[in-house]
């Protein structure tokens, strides 16, 4: 199945599901991957755990993106939940200030794990991972990792992203 030609009859128009899509809540993330001045990273919100046992996550990756080939060439990636103090960081690793390459790493404290990738220290969460499978789908690659290491700051509020604008969760009482 990978890399086929996925053409569907009778689909719903794209500007109506991309309208569509603006409406779900997703949480904030950076994938990175490369090493030195090879490190490419992207904003997402398209990353989720895949199952706990063995831990695995996937991300979608856009072929076109710089982290996508540094994905596949060093078979390891982060995945690195933002938090609401990290908006101008998800900004610029989603090109919005015409960033690109190793220098959307400059303003934020980034370290490496287990497979050498970038990670970023003072994430929500984050997932250093090697790469176990990579699937082609239309213009996408899903990739899947396995997590060989994770950070978790519990105290850090994650960043959400609906409607074109950031935010943050508000929890509500519920009866118990």
């Amino acid at each position: 199945m990978s890399g086929q030609d996925l053409r569907v009859l009778n689909h719903v128009d794209t500007a109506a599901f991309k309208s569509a899509l603006r409406a779900i809540v997703g949480s904030v993330s950076i994938v990175a991957s490369g090493r030195g001045a090879d490190r490419r990273g992207l904003t997402v919100t398209a990353a989720v755990s895949l199952c706990v046992d063995p831990p695995m996550v996937l991300a979608c990756i856009n072929r076109s993106a710089e982290a996508h080939d540094a994905i596949l060439r060093t078979g390891a990636f982060s995945w690195n939940v933002l938090s609401t103090d990290q908006v101008q960081l998800a900004e610029r690793f989603a090109a919005m200030d015409g960033s690109k390459g190793a220098s959307r790493f400059s303003p934020a404290d980034w370290g490496e794990s287990v497979t050498a990738v970038p990670v970023l220290l003072q994430s929500v969460c984050s997932f250093d991972c090697r790469l176990q499978n990579s699937v082609e789908v239309a213009t996408h690659t899903i990739m899947i990792g396995a997590v060989v290491s994770q950070t978790h700051n519990q105290e850090r509020t994650p960043l959400i992203y609906s409607s074109a604008r950031f935010g943050r969760i508000e929890y509500f009482e519920t009866a118990k």
